[in-house]
């Protein structure tokens, strides 16, 4: 793999010394050329998918928390896209450590990253990242569980119903916007108090206040997208405020009066998802009831 990677610098004309593989992440096809670069790549069609679409973010968004575009191609049947490497560490590794003061700056700074983020241009972006027509969207993805829960045996008249009766009159009133669609800490690096953002394979365009199902999510279970060597210093009080706080700066997402009932719907939507792919009895049994609530 490291003779591909030497060929694609060569390629690009970008001098170098120490190739390094990644420890997370997409550990098969990331890689740190001289702490300067990184090279993402790869040969299956589902990760170039993801790579077109990081491409297209990169080359058509500037700013200055995400890393710089530098090239794209392909060589030898893989896909690669190299850009900037940010110096830093994620915030979920260093988050123990900070004081309030810094948290409730980073929390400043991811909100103001965010708002930033869901004013750009979507246009560049393929059709079907596009979700404008969202009540159609969230009630073909709310059917389709209801169907592959009643086929495994649970009663679901009441996501039937509000599928029916509640679903047009609580998302018909949207603002659409790029929506980065991962906002856990993992994808925040920090260094020296500043914030940058990375990976953008989630991106979509979709009201904005569907920004807070990854960001809630993490808020509620703070371990849920951690890596493995972050979980031990992973305390729940540590995070107890940061949705709070968020909400003060950034208000444009909670304009709708039930913006808060939208986000458990978005929650209810991806977690149920997570919990019939592992056949999870008893975690469906709890999403179902708090449904139901």
């Amino acid at each position: 793999m490291e003779n591909i990677i030497k060929e694609i610098l060569q390629k690009e004309n970008m001098l170098f010394e120490k190739i390094t593989k990644a420890t997370s992440g997409f550990t098969n096809l990331v890689y740190f050329v001289d702490d300067r670069f990184v090279i993402k790549m790869s040969k299956d069609d589902t990760i170039k998918k993801k790579l077109d679409k990081e491409t297209s973010i990169y080359q058509n968004i500037q700013l200055p928390c995400i890393p710089t575009f530098l090239a794209n191609g392909n060589l030898q049947d893989y896909q690669y896209l190299i850009i900037s490497k940010l110096n830093g560490k994620s915030l979920y590794s260093i988050w123990h450590t900070l004081s309030k003061a810094e948290r409730q700056s980073c929390i400043k700074q991811i909100a103001s990253i965010l708002k930033e983020f869901n004013k750009q241009d979507y246009n560049f972006l393929s059709e079907e990242y596009k979700d404008l027509d969202w009540v159609e969207y969230l009630s073909k993805e709310l059917k389709t569980k209801s169907l592959t829960l009643t086929e495994m045996g649970f009663n679901t008249q009441d996501i039937d119903a509000f599928v029916s009766n509640d679903l047009f009159n609580l998302f018909n009133n949207n603002t659409f916007g790029l929506v980065y669609n991962d906002a856990h800490f993992d994808n925040f690096i920090y260094d020296n108090g500043k914030l940058s953002l990375i990976d953008f394979d989630r991106v979509r365009v979709c009201p904005i206040d569907y920004e807070m199902l990854i960001f809630k999510t993490m808020c509620d279970n703070p371990s849920k997208f951690a890596s493995e060597e972050d979980e031990e210093n992973i305390k729940d009080e540590d995070y107890l405020g940061i949705y709070e706080q968020f909400k003060a700066e950034y208000p444009e997402i909670f304009q709708d009066k039930n913006v808060e009932t939208r986000i458990a719907v978005y929650q209810f939507n991806y977690l149920i998802g997570q919990a019939i792919k592992c056949k999870d009895i008893e975690w469906i049994n709890e999403l179902l009831k708090n449904f139901n609530k």
